[in-house]
């Protein structure tokens, strides 16, 4: 069973932080230095305690590092955009150029003041737009576009959409 010792020894680099990379290589091993610092401190205490905000941070962090050193945060607010396209069509759009989602997901209730909203759809990552097919005609539809990844989910503005009226019978 590997000890403390262990641990601490595996904990030092290789090399000098400019023969692994320059710099910056410098910056991320000095974070987890500070990251394995506070959970050594916590290992050590004789009573156990829940995470504090460092601890936080540093699991966060440690997590990072486990995601391949994506530092990923919470997916930025979007603005989306909604217009009826036919009486059966609603098309949403948005942009996104953050690169830091995992997906999308687009929730829809039905009604100008709703706020049910139900998720219809999930979307990969590279979706910037949505159309939403067989709705009744003349009818307003409300929206919101949630982005997530592992660290959680951000919904964006509402927008609200009424589908066109029917075309004619003649």
């Amino acid at each position: 069973m590997p000890t403390r010792d262990d641990a601490k020894a595996a904990e030092q680099p290789a090399e000098a932080p400019e023969a692994a990379g320059g710099p910056g290589i410098g910056r991320i091993l000095t974070t987890l230095d500070q990251v394995f610092s506070t959970f050594r401190a916590q290992l050590q205490d004789e009573a156990p305690k829940a995470f504090d905000g460092a601890a936080k941070v540093a699991v966060d962090t440690f997590n990072d590092i486990g995601a391949g050193l994506k530092f990923k945060s919470l997916p930025a607010a979007l603005t989306i955009a909604a217009k009826p396209i036919s009486a059966t069509e609603i098309e949403l759009t948005w942009t996104d150029d953050t690169l830091n989602v995992d997906g999308y997901r687009v929730r829809r209730c039905q009604g100008q003041y709703c706020t049910d909203l139900v998720e219809v759809r999930q979307l990969s990552p590279t979706a910037r737009s949505f159309r939403d097919v067989n709705l009744s005609a003349s009818t307003t539809y409300r929206y919101q576009l949630v982005a997530f990844n592992f660290r959680g989910e951000t919904p964006s503005n509402l927008v609200a959409a009424t589908t066109k009226a029917a075309a004619a019978r003649g």
